[in-house]
């Protein structure tokens, strides 16, 4: 069998089991039978469960940073001051993100339910996400303000988007993409208005 779908068949079977059971409890058996290969041939994928779980999380926050960084400048085009303008430069940027998660929402959800000694997803979501962000605002933000300034309102709007997504996620994905992405741009908006009101008194 092709490498590629042999380890499919293993990402689907794992998926599968942390549907029905806590991490802690799945075995490597389990794993092989519901995935129709040998302990032999997971063993030549993998060193044990933890490295499988390590490769699916690594896999899934490879393909959100290149999400992320699809467009880096993007604030840097907009006329912040502007909530309209800002509002339609943000909103494809951030329904794609959430599209994403949705598309991914049996991965999602097996990383969100996981227990949190072993794998505390948001809190790995968050810190990626405050990272590109940081990255993302505006050269002239840097330029004219305090460090410490720019730092609280990039925590404050990223920890506030991850709660708005992990209500999502909680939910099941219940909410509408477009709904969510509605109380996302709220509070960026706001708060970058806020920011860049600081820039323009200056």
């Amino acid at each position: 069998m092709n490498r590629n779908l042999v380890k499919k068949s293993i990402f689907d079977a794992f998926l599968e089991l942390l549907a029905l059971q806590k991490y802690e409890d799945i075995t490597v058996n389990e794993i092989v039978e519901n995935a129709y290969v040998s302990r032999v041939t997971f063993y030549n994928y993998f060193k044990n469960k933890d490295a499988l779980l390590n490769e699916l999380l690594d896999q899934f926050l490879e393909s959100f940073n290149e999400l992320q960084k699809s467009d880096p400048r993007l604030l840097g085009k907009m006329n912040i001051d502007q909530k309209k303008d800002t509002y339609q430069g943000l909103y494809p940027y951030t329904y794609k993100i959430l599209d994403f998660f949705y598309c991914n929402k049996k991965l999602v959800w097996a990383f969100y339910n996981m227990n949190h000694e072993k794998l505390d997803f948001m809190r790995i979501l968050q810190k990626n996400y405050h990272d590109h962000f940081i990255q993302a605002l505006p050269r002239r933000f840097y330029e004219n303000l305090e460090e410490s300034r720019i730092e609280y309102y990039s925590l404050f709007m990223t920890n506030g988007v991850i709660s708005i997504i992990e209500k999502w996620f909680a939910s099941n994905f219940e909410e509408d993409i477009a709904e969510v992405v509605d109380k996302i741009l709220v509070l960026l908006i706001t708060n970058l208005s806020a920011l860049y009101s600081e820039l323009d008194g200056r």
